[in-house]
């Protein structure tokens, strides 16, 4: 009896040695695979490097610690991006799917800390176009779930300021991640099921000019939200005005809060796609300036319909809201100051069908609230169609009292003149195109009278004046109860902006109505 029970003891140490040596030698068959294909089946432009491999065969895990990756060019060998990862995890791979679907499935795979460096402008494209990807595929690849964790990653450029972006603290997770040969030759190489994705900065270089920061982002359930987004000029503007040979825009806008919900993105016939179903922001602040010392920019400046149309992609936006939001425009045209400013604030705005893949008649449509000049209430209601390849469009706007003196800010030091009077309510409908236009006009003023100043901007001219109020009607028959009428012609100079378009309609209607 002794000896059955020494047999079953020794068969049972004999089975734990043989799955102890069996688990040993499978890691280190697992293990050397590894290494080899690391050596030997990358690329030759690859230069990689770890600390040590970790295999638990019976687990179905593999573990690489302090894993570095250098890509170079295969022509000249310059180095263009550099890989760290301080611990890239693989865990329960099926070797059922391996050996049975002829498929490499993974549950779950982890990267820590990896740091990303990408230089763009050492990146030497291959002469032969039919290289195909980086690694081939021999088997599919299934990995239900891919964890990117606290990531910094810095895109560069050729010159001093060379960061062309850069992020940390970013964390991303892709869930049902597919790779094949059908994928591995898209411009998006995989197939996948959603993701997620966060980080706490975020910095981007718009341009030699601008720059764009976000404070912290996220993206859960196809909804991604920002937060306190910063759009700004590097530049002072008296440096900026010192820098360029052409008029630009000075810009700083920042948003608290800006959401998009409903997101897609992808390549649709070899053309990159990007839908959003909403997209808001909230209390966003932007103050532009323009120094019109400068030489005028005479490139032609296309008309929003246009600039949709003709968009390197397909933009869907279904609505776009703008809430509570604040504009200030300023504009320099005499070197003696700094020019003077028109101000919009409690701005509210609803825009439906933002985008170039809808078919006419469907239109762009754009409903604007906001108080003009401090306590002006305007109302705008603005369509268009974008696929009208003559840039029809429709602005109809409703402005209610406005004390002309609250002009004063603006024409003072950029036009001489100063205003008194009051206009009570104005409606007007400007149909145009990217030609030409016209303009209806109804006014209700009272008390209007303009002042003319000298060259200084400190004086009165009062000849002038006098001779100016002479042919500018005073009052719009009996105030609160009859309009002045007036329709005009205008002309679009295409190489001003959109709003100098409207700027010009109003203007040519006023004229026939004061005068």
């Amino acid at each position: 009896m002794k000896k059955n029970y020494r047999k079953i003891i020794y068969g049972i140490l004999a089975l734990c040695a043989v799955f102890l040596i069996g688990t040993i030698a499978a890691n280190l068959i697992v293990k050397n695979k590894v290494e080899d294909f690391i050596k030997n089946r990358l690329p030759q432009n690859m230069t990689r490097a770890y600390d040590e491999i970790s295999v638990e065969t019976f687990g179905g895990s593999l573990s690489i610690t302090n894993a570095s990756l250098i890509i170079k060019n295969k022509r000249n060998e310059a180095q263009h991006t550099f890989v760290n990862v301080e611990k890239l995890k693989i865990s329960d791979v099926s070797y059922w799917d391996y050996l049975i679907h002829n498929e490499i499935h993974i549950e779950n795979i982890t990267l820590e800390n990896p740091t990303i460096a990408y230089y763009q402008d050492r990146v030497q494209k291959s002469e032969n176009s039919t290289d195909g990807g980086l690694i081939s595929i021999y088997k599919p690849i299934i990995i239900d779930n891919l964890k990117i964790n606290h990531t910094k990653l810095a895109i560069f450029e050729k010159g001093q300021d060379s960061t062309k972006l850069y992020t940390k603290g970013l964390s991303v997770e892709i869930n049902g991640i597919k790779i094949d040969n059908n994928t591995i030759a898209r411009k998006i190489p995989l197939d996948y099921k959603n993701y997620e994705a966060k980080s706490d900065t975020l910095f981007v270089k718009v341009s030699a000019f601008e720059n764009l920061t976000v404070q912290d982002f996220s993206i859960q359930n196809r909804t991604a939200n920002f937060k306190n987004l910063e759009l700004k000029t590097k530049y002072s503007k008296q440096e900026l005005s010192k820098l360029i040979s052409k008029e630009r825009d000075h810009y700083d806008l920042s948003v608290p809060s800006l959401s998009v919900e409903g997101i897609d993105f992808g390549f649709k016939q070899n053309r990159f796609y990007a839908k959003s179903k909403k997209v808001s922001l909230t209390e966003p602040s932007l103050e532009l300036f323009r120094d019109k010392l400068v030489a005028d920019e005479t490139k032609t400046k296309p008309l929003y319909s246009k600039m949709l149309r003709e968009l390197p992609f397909a933009l869907t936006v279904d609505s776009l809201k703008i809430s509570d939001a604040k504009i200030v425009y300023e504009e320099r045209q005499n070197a003696e100051n700094m020019g003077g400013s028109i101000n919009f604030e409690n701005l509210n705005a609803e825009m439906a069908n933002v985008s170039n893949t809808y078919n006419s008649p469907t239109k762009t449509e754009i409903k604007i609230k906001s108080n003009f000049m401090e306590k002006t209430p305007i109302t705008v209601n603005w369509s268009f169609d974008v696929q009208n390849t003559e840039d029809q469009f429709q602005f109809r706007a409703e402005v209610g009292q406005l004390v002309a003196e609250r002009l004063n800010s603006f024409t003072e030091p950029n036009l001489k003149v100063m205003l008194e009077g009051n206009t009570n309510k104005t409606y007007f409908t400007i149909d145009g195109n990217n030609t030409s236009s016209t303009i209806d006009m109804k006014i209700n003023y009272s008390d209007f009278k303009v002042t003319l100043l000298q060259k200084d901007g400190k004086e009165k001219n009062k000849f002038l004046s006098t001779i100016a109020n002479i042919f500018i009607s005073k009052n719009s028959e009996k105030k609160d109860e009859f309009y002045k009428e007036g329709k005009a012609n205008a002309t679009r100079n295409k190489s001003k902006s959109v709003f100098n378009f409207l700027w010009i309609n109003v203007k040519e209607a006023l004229i026939k109505i004061l005068i």
